[in-house]
């Protein structure tokens, strides 16, 4: 027998195509809740806000993962593998609805990042709130990667690949969501530290807007 044709490649094969079908579920649930979202978001008046509401509604989802992801990685190396997989759904479920309102908050914020009449990218902001934008995506960019580390441990556990002898990678994928959940936390203090000190963000100008010159216009002869 081939070994591209025994049993273990034919289960690898199966575990990707698995994969492969809850990631891009779990990322197309995420895309239409942003839709939904920022559909919503765009009806309401464009501020220079430090911290979108979005950012805020997403924080709770972060945590009620990290609290789900924790007791996987504990029921699984006590040998409760029936709940091990149920508390990894609600770690999908939680996870997707992060990243869903995390993108509104993402959009809402770069929308937020140029003075009103200007455009991206000549007006963009180059002060401490531009920083905390690019923290905020550094960081959604990051737990993307961790949603589909997630996906992938709950495709194996629903393989029965995982015991209180093998749990090495549940355990890892619940840490790493951890770190994180505390990098998310220290974002949300710039932010809390800008709404409170009332930074102004700095403001590169738009060559192509025109703007209001002092030059008195000429008298008419």
């Amino acid at each position: 027998m081939s070994e591209s044709n025994s049993p273990s490649a034919r289960s690898r094969s199966l575990l990707a195509r698995r994969f492969f079908v809850l990631s891009s579920g779990l990322l197309t649930a995420a895309v239409l809740i942003a839709m939904t979202g920022i559909r919503w978001l765009s009806r309401a008046p464009l501020d220079q806000s430090v911290m979108p509401i979005p950012f805020w509604i997403s924080t709770p989802f972060l945590l009620a993962g990290s609290v789900t992801l924790q007791r996987a990685a504990w029921l699984v190396r006590v040998q409760q593998l029936e709940s091990f997989r149920r508390w990894l759904i609600l770690s999908l479920i939680a996870g997707t609805l992060f990243v869903g309102v995390q993108i509104c908050g993402l959009w809402r914020l770069s929308q937020n990042q140029t003075r009103p009449g200007e455009s991206l990218p000549e007006s963009a902001e180059t002060g401490a709130n531009a920083f905390v934008a690019m923290a905020a995506g550094m960081h959604g960019v990051h737990f993307v990667i961790a949603l589909l580390f997630v996906a992938w441990i709950t495709v194996n556990a629903f393989a029965n690949r995982y015991d209180h002898e093998y749990s090495g990678g549940v355990t890892f994928c619940a840490w790493f969501w951890h770190t994180l959940g505390i990098a998310w936390l220290a974002i949300l203090t710039l932010f809390a530290a800008g709404a409170l000190t009332g930074f102004e963000a700095i403001s590169v100008p738009d060559p192509n807007v025109g703007h209001v010159s002092n030059v008195p216009a000429p008298s008419p002869a």
